[in-house]
């Protein structure tokens, strides 16, 4: 199943989708991290979120650009933090191909990688709550809605976390993770 968790910066949409990581598959499971480290809040954001993830039995894949190369079969789980990181990889790295369009180019990936595993969940940021006033920032924005839509209407499931809360958009979780709306 595709997962499709987002919210704002600092909703607690990271931790919910390793909580569901960690229930859909108590065992090894990938986490595919698209964060490059450029700066030092880069890096602090990196250590916080492997400080979060000690004893989860996440396995760090550190990839940021052309997820279609990536070979993860073999595997049940792959947690993809964060399509947000992802999409500006490919829209400024020199390394990016320019060929299709940006959010296609993704989603190709991003099926390539579902292809391969049981169960896919990708994280978003909600990029809307401000509109930016440079234009180059809002050509980013634009290109984040069109790559969430596309990651929304493909997902099975599409959760947002507000405040810490999960809020089910579309799709059911399995049967075995119901309940008070946590996992």
């Amino acid at each position: 199943m595709l997962y499709m968790i987002f919210g704002g910066s600092g909703s607690g949409k990271s931790e919910y989708a390793e909580d569901l990581a960690v229930k859909l598959c108590p065992e090894e499971k990938i986490y595919l991290a698209t964060l490059q480290d450029i700066d030092e809040e880069m890096e602090k954001r990196i250590e916080d979120h492997r400080t979060m993830r000690k004893g989860k039995h996440f396995t760090t894949v550190e990839q940021g650009l052309a997820l279609e190369t990536l070979d993860v079969s073999g595997q049940k789980l792959v947690l993809l933090e964060c399509m947000t990181n992802l999409l500006a990889n490919e829209m400024y790295s020199p390394k990016a191909q320019k060929e299709e369009p940006v959010a296609d180019y993704i989603m190709r990936g991003i099926r390539h990688i579902k292809g391969q595993v049981e169960d896919l969940i990708v994280i978003a940021q909600d990029s809307f709550s401000e509109v930016p006033m440079d234009p180059e920032m809002r050509r980013y924005v634009r290109e984040s809605g069109r790559v969430n839509q596309k990651l929304a209407k493909e997902a099975d499931v599409v959760i947002e976390v507000k405040f810490g809360l999960p809020l089910m958009l579309k799709g059911e979780l399995p049967l075995e993770l119901k309940g008070d709306g946590t996992v």
